[in-house]
């Protein structure tokens, strides 16, 4: 019977110290857990894009070829370069491909956390991140890359003559492929602060001038030094910040 009139609230308190202990373990091992499964997946995509490697390198390669001299290749000076080009490129193929599988991995980890409406949502969020992200890599092949090229090949001349190396364009081609990638996040950003409370639409539109500032520092600071690449992208981000206000409104 005296066990019996322990009160709910002091057997819950005896309990906490170890729950919470357990609880914290628990969301290590499942941190780890969902990284390996993400790095498994990202390794499996690696595989799959050195077996296309050369077929994506020349698809690499296209936007910049068409903006040199007929007939002028990039080059490359060490005799590991080509082979590193190679791999990089599959490196970075690789973790666009698996984007989908490790973007589920991190919105899983923190689905616990969530609630049950929330829950359902992951699926949807982790579909729109890979869309977003796939749309930016897009938009910086297609739309950037040749603004950026063309702007920096105009200064060519008869004595500067261009020999681009092939290492430095693979870092100039995926430096604008990841600064569009992660801009076109913005509006799942934007959204995710606006569910938690903490932006609402009508700050946004108030700090509107603002954001079209830092937008234009973000693309000094995550593109090459070129006004081309650093227009474009401040654009895009102005674009999608509208996009996030419009979105935000809808939801009352």
């Amino acid at each position: 019977m005296q066990a019996d009139s322990q009160p709910p609230e002091e057997a819950c308190l005896n309990h906490a110290p170890a729950d919470s202990g357990l609880n914290f373990w628990d969301h290590l091992a499942e941190l780890r857990h969902r990284l390996i499964k993400a790095l498994l997946g990202i390794l499996a995509g690696c595989i799959l894009a050195w077996n296309l490697a050369e077929s994506l390198l020349d698809y690499l390669l296209k936007p910049v070829l068409e903006e040199l001299p007929a007939g002028q290749a990039l080059i490359f000076t060490g005799l590991e370069d080509a082979f590193l080009l190679v791999f990089k490129t599959s490196l970075w193929a690789g973790v666009l491909l698996a984007s989908p599988w490790w973007l589920w991995q991190a919105w899983a980890f923190v689905a616990p956390g969530l609630t049950g409406l929330e829950k359902k949502a992951v699926l949807p969020l982790t579909a729109l991140a890979t869309l977003l992200l796939i749309s930016g890599a897009a938009f910086a092949y297609f739309l950037a890359f040749p603004l950026t090229f063309k702007f920096l090949l105009a200064f060519s001349s008869e004595v500067l003559t261009p020999l681009p190396a092939a290492d430095r364009y693979l870092s100039l081609a995926m430096g604008l492929i990841l600064a569009f990638a992660l801009a076109f996040q913005l509006p799942l950003i934007l959204m995710f602060l606006n569910r938690l409370g903490l932006v609402k639409a009508e700050g946004l539109r108030r700090h509107r001038r603002y954001a079209v500032i830092i937008f234009f520092i973000a693309g000094a600071l995550l593109t090459p030094p070129d006004v081309a690449s650093q227009v474009a992208l401040a654009l895009v981000l102005m674009g999608l910040y509208e996009l996030s206000i419009l979105l935000t409104s809808l939801r009352r």
